[in-house]
């Protein structure tokens, strides 16, 4: 499932029994009017540019420049120095952090898990906007102020940067996936360990497959112009772009940093990764190029399994869905669970039976390109056998894959239970290793009169350890009567709308029968499934 790293409205929904915690959130494009008509007798009357507003823009952007030059630059002291003596402690720490994480002598574990993490590009910049301007609450301003500050602002803007990776030569098997663990069935039942649901789907990180992974040159940190062009080895994705305000104090001719959005009462930007203690990156040579494992301490065992399972992944995602989307991604394992709440931005109070979640931060539906993708491991993750873990990270790939044909409100059924299909397929010979709790509650007289609702997949209700099993089966019984070129082509119908009229269509266009036969076909299969 997945979260938005950033803008849009969301659903979020963090599911049972490795289940990811999800969020489908698509930006609406802003409605055009027509051009204004104006007569030739009426000449057009340019507004003169307000000089303070830009010689403070400049001199902010200056500010931005500098601070994020200091945070990949790997110099907490230099980004210190940035920072106003009223900025908040957390606010301190986070970007200090972030310096921190970036320094090329951080070591960690013993550099088991990777080196430090570098990137393709990072810079703050002002945002342009039309609202109207934030004012410095009164207690903060009477204090910048008495420090001799003459002018502030609540600057509305914009983090970009693109993920660049370890830094070093791209580890694990090759693009083939040899040497990837095997994918075999998980003797205590594979049904224990599903991925939850996904309100949206799953897309790509990059805009098409690079077959080189690596090595692409890219603008260094910062937008002053002055770092010179690198080639950064990691994965090849478009740029992010995270919304935010800071709050801006003039001394002089310089501006000092003095606070986010938190400062004014409002809420932070989405946690990023490297604003995390402790993190590290490995470089991993996958079909469509590099991906990246990253990591924090306490997680080694687990990033060790990832790198090794993940181009087999990758490589069996594909086989279902095909080469048309970017074939590599970003992995990140957690240690602590405030972590992975913070990286997937989930509320949920309990995750204890949680495998993963899948977060983006943008989707062009024109450009059929999602940036920011994630696969966030939650501690729990680190507790599953290696068969389980290859289910959890074929499903989740497999929303990555799908991310850019998924609509918001799309049925969890579906979006769950190809998912699910992917992951969990040759790991089992029998149906109740895959759906036991389906299976019992069908001897039992319970077969399900339905398709399960949305509803049905809530963390902590007992049906949400059947609607995954079920949204299972359901997937493998059209994969089974029908192949599985009728499933994708199912997937891509029915997850492209939230409108029940719409999806029937698509089942009808797919498979060649109504919404009504394709639960009563289900429904004889599942029973002849458990004699």
């Amino acid at each position: 499932m997945a979260y938005p790293d950033g803008g849009g409205g969301a659903r979020r929904i963090l599911t049972v029994v490795g289940s990811i915690v999800a969020v489908a959130a698509v930006l609406a494009g802003c409605g055009q009017s027509g051009p204004a008509s104006t007569s030739s007798s009426s000449p057009s009357v340019a507004s003169a540019p307000n000089v303070y507003e830009q010689q403070r823009a400049a001199g902010v952007q200056n500010a931005l420049d500098a601070l994020g030059d200091a945070v990949v630059a790997g110099d907490p002291a230099r980004v210190g120095s940035l920072l106003d003596p009223a900025a908040g402690a957390a606010f301190r720490v986070r970007l200090e952090t972030s310096a921190g994480n970036f320094s090329a002598g951080t070591a960690s574990d013993g550099r088991t898990r990777g080196t430090h993490l570098s990137l393709k590009s990072f810079r703050y910049q002002p945002a342009p906007t039309e609202e109207a301007e934030t004012l410095v609450p009164p207690d903060l301003q009477t204090r910048l102020d008495a420090q001799g500050s003459s002018d502030s602002w609540v600057a509305p803007i914009e983090l970009r940067y693109a993920l660049g990776g370890a830094g070093s030569e791209a580890s694990g098997p090759d693009s083939s996936g040899a040497g990837s663990e095997a994918s075999g069935p998980d003797s205590s039942g594979a049904g224990s360990e599903a991925s939850g649901p996904d309100s949206s789907g799953a897309g790509s990180e990059a805009s098409g497959p690079d077959s080189s992974g690596a090595g692409s040159e890219a603008s260094g940190p910062g937008s002053s112009g002055g770092s010179e062009e690198r080639a950064v080895v990691g994965v090849d994705e478009p740029e992010v772009v995270v919304p935010g305000q800071f709050v801006m104090a003039r001394y002089g001719d310089d501006w000092k940093v003095v606070g986010d959005a938190v400062a004014i009462g409002g809420t932070p930007a989405p946690t990023q990764m490297w604003e995390l203690p402790g993190l590290a990156a490995d470089d991993v040579r996958t079909a469509g190029g590099t991906s990246v494992v990253a990591s924090y301490p306490g997680t080694t065992g687990v990033v060790d399994r990832v790198r090794r399972q993940l181009p087999g992944a990758v490589t069996a995602v594909t086989g279902f869905w095909g080469a048309d989307w970017p074939r590599r991604a970003v992995v990140v394992a957690t240690e602590r669970p405030a972590d992975f709440r913070a990286l997937a931005q989930s509320s949920a109070s309990d995750i204890t039976g949680a495998a993963a979640a899948t977060v983006f931060s943008q989707i062009d539906s024109d450009q059929k390109v999602a940036t920011g993708q994630r696969v966030i491991l939650t501690p729990k993750a680190a507790e599953l056998p290696s068969p389980a873990l290859g289910v959890v990270l074929r499903h989740e790939l497999t929303h990555v894959a799908a991310r850019v044909v998924t609509a918001p409100g799309a049925p969890l059924w579906m979006t769950e239970g190809v998912p699910e299909y992917v992951g969990r397929k040759g790991t089992y010979t029998r149906f109740d290793d895959a759906a036991p709790d389906l299976a019992e509650r069908v001897r039992a007289g319970g077969l399900p009169t339905g398709l399960p609702e949305d509803r049905d997949f809530a963390v902590g209700e007992e049906s949400a350890m059947v609607a995954y099993q079920s949204a299972w089966s359901a997937a493998a019984f059209v994969a089974n009567r029908f192949g599985e070129q009728k499933l994708k082509a199912l997937y891509v119908g029915v997850a492209a709308s939230d409108d029940r009229r719409r999806q029937d269509r698509s089942i009808s266009d797919a498979l060649g029968i109504d919404r009504a036969e394709l639960v009563a076909s289900w429904r004889r299969w599942l029973s002849a499934q458990v004699r």
